[in-house]
């Protein structure tokens, strides 16, 4: 019986790490170890994996000194554990309570931040992935820890069995599990005292709420992971659907069309958007930010500035995300899209239409536009390396029907177009040689002629004024 069991742990392993392709082509593993049950079963599990995979181990423990000598003794078990098992170990010890405390968070999002950078610096430095002893009892309870909160499906799906770089193979199996694996195996491992406190949220749910759940069914955890997987694979659908609705509705980086989109049902366009930002913030957006971005999209108008200066607006059935820092940064740098008809989105988010007509296409197009500010190039003059950009460095422009060829930069001070705004100026180039600069004109290489037979327009939907 306790050989089948043990049969069956190892079983639920070995499927998660299947079922999520956790460890495909992997050769090194940091493994984050507290010392206690879950993450000793889970080295425990690694030490006889590598023995037939040739797979790397590096033990990652941090002592975050909470506990006074309880920390102190956690962390000399997993560094004598490693010694004695010739396994490499780091260890990095950290004051959480005063970091906590000059950062101005919780002591328990303080420790995890920390915690997740180390392992994610050993992770860079030795091209591994990272294992965390993350079980089916911690996803559970993260699960009603995020109802209590009031969440979303993907609260209510616990923990991530594999998130970017971090894998959690123990997933499937509950903490009364790990413990009857350590206890069979003679797994050596250490009690936290602090499991006991009520101080903290998660304990009171795993020592209060989850028992009084057995108490109505005793079958708890299992129905509750029933639960979790049917949630989980409901909210992967809609989510497909809404990275499917983001990538088609992509102008350029962080610039999305409504048109396509806006109609959506409510479950995918607020994904959409939470998508769309998550590669921004770095995190998930918070639910009235969500119903906010939702009235901005329905009423085609508004902007808020989200955490870490991420600024969202709503305009022209355009979404836009953008770092303002970045952005503001990136006032010089230079973008460069190819010379092609249809539309042009350019980095400041301007629209320019380009079309080529024939003579009396333009004829037609002219005089039913009138009143509509507009340029107009000779096709046939536009060269195969022409290209939308904005200046750099010895450009030259000659405008049309002068014979003056002046630098860019001393046209614009001629001009006196302000400094923070002429690397914003959209123009045609062909070289350093610029054919046409928005808001300035044509240049005499490719302005029209008599003999002109194909006509380029181009034209701003709204006319900046410098």
């Amino acid at each position: 019986m306790i050989i089948k069991r043990i049969d069956s742990i190892k079983e639920k392993i070995n499927r998660a790490i299947l079922e999520y392709n956790m460890l495909e082509d992997v050769k090194t593993v940091v493994i984050g170890v507290s010392g206690g049950a879950d993450s000793m079963a889970l080295l425990k599990f690694f030490e006889e994996y590598s023995a037939t995979n040739m797979l790397n181990l590096i033990v990652a423990h941090v002592n975050h000194c909470l506990r006074a000598e309880e920390s102190d003794r956690d962390e000399a078990f997993v560094g004598g554990y490693c010694k004695k098992n010739n396994i490499e170990c780091k260890i990095l010890e950290l004051n959480v309570k005063k970091i906590a405390q000059e950062n101005r968070q919780s002591i328990e999002e303080c420790a995890r931040n920390l915690r997740y950078n180390f392992f994610y610096e050993l992770a860079a430095k030795y091209n591994a992935k990272i294992a965390t002893a993350h079980t089916l009892s911690d996803s559970i309870e993260t699960s009603l820890i995020n109802l209590t909160r009031g969440t979303g499906p993907a609260g209510l799906c616990g923990i991530s069995a594999k998130r970017e770089n971090v894998i959690r193979p123990l997933i499937f199996l509950k903490r009364t599990d790990t413990q009857f694996f350590c206890k069979e195996n003679g797994i050596p491992y250490v009690t936290d005292s602090t499991n006991l406190s009520r101080e903290y949220t998660r304990n009171k749910i795993r020592l209060d709420v989850i028992p009084v759940l057995k108490q109505i069914n005793p079958n708890f955890e299992d129905t509750a992971a029933r639960t979790i997987s049917l949630l989980k694979a409901d909210n992967e659908y809609l989510n497909d659907i809404a990275r499917l609705c983001v990538e088609k509705s992509k102008i350029s980086y962080g610039v999305y069309g409504l048109v396509s989109v806006k109609n959506q049902p409510k479950p995918i366009l607020s994904r959409f958007i939470r998508i769309a930002v998550f590669d921004f913030l770095k995190s998930n957006l918070a639910e009235k930010h969500v119903c906010l971005i939702l009235d901005f999209i329905k009423n085609n108008n508004g902007a808020i500035n989200l955490p870490k200066n991420i600024k969202l607006s709503v305009k022209n059935n355009l979404m836009i995300v953008e770092n303002i820092i970045e952005k503001n940064n990136r006032l010089h740098k230079n973008f460069e899209v190819p010379f092609k008809t249809g539309t042009l989105l350019t980095e400041n988010s301007e629209e320019f239409i380009i079309k080529v007509m024939s003579k009396d296409e333009f004829e037609k197009f002219s005089k039913t536009n009138n009143l509509l500010f507009f340029y107009v190039l000779d096709y046939d003059t536009i060269t195969l390396d022409a290209v939308f950009r904005n200046r750099k460095a010895g450009d030259k422009f000659c405008k049309a029907n002068r014979s003056v060829n002046k630098s860019v930069k001393k046209l614009f001070n001629e001009l006196k177009i302000p400094p923070e705004k002429r690397d914003k100026i959209t123009m045609l180039a062909s070289k350093n040689q610029i054919l046409w600069i928005n808001n300035v004109g044509v240049s005499e290489e490719v302005k029209v002629t008599k003999t002109t037979k194909n006509f380029v327009v181009i034209y701003l939907k709204e006319k900046n004024i410098y």
